[in-house]
């Protein structure tokens, strides 16, 4: 064998032992016990964006049925999102878009958008549902998008 093929053999190898797999995180409205880092169903987070704080990249979240109408994150200018996927994370509810639901908040002086996806996130399996986008700010990323933002094609 080749010095240069022994050598990326012995890196494939190594970037195998020592790969990272996905941890899976929990969020339950009804979880009495939240304790991070939100691992099982008996210490689920009790919403959404503390799951998303709490994983690291390629991490898998999963969302109990509910409506989660709590909280908000600005990620650009002045608009609020429900819930700001800002790493790339996989965000699915367990029973799907009939029962889980994510809501903006619509008012006549601001608006909440449901949700903003970094490159490389996935939302699935949600109704998103009364999300706004703003009034005023940047044109392009503050009075766009009411429902989800998307930061680039694969989100």
């Amino acid at each position: 064998m080749k010095p240069h093929r022994h050598q990326l053999v012995i890196i494939f190898w190594l970037l195998f032992l020592f790969r990272t797999s996905a941890t899976v995180l929990y969020v339950d409205l009804n979880c009495t016990n939240a304790t991070p880092p939100y691992t099982d169903w008996t210490t689920a987070a009790t919403n959404i964006q503390e799951a998303i704080d709490a994983a690291s990249a390629g991490d898998f979240i999963v969302v109990s049925n509910g409506i989660y109408n709590t909280g908000g994150r600005v990620v650009y200018g002045m608009l609020t999102n429900r819930i700001t996927v800002d790493k790339p994370v996989t965000v699915q509810s367990v029973n799907g878009p009939a029962v889980t639901i994510i809501s903006g908040l619509r008012s006549y002086f601001t608006g909440m958008r449901c949700a903003y996806l970094t490159s490389g996130a996935a939302l699935s399996g949600f109704t998103l549902t009364n999300g706004a986008a703003g009034g005023s700010g940047d044109a392009f990323r503050d009075e766009s998008g009411g429902g989800v933002w998307c930061e680039g094609t694969s989100a």
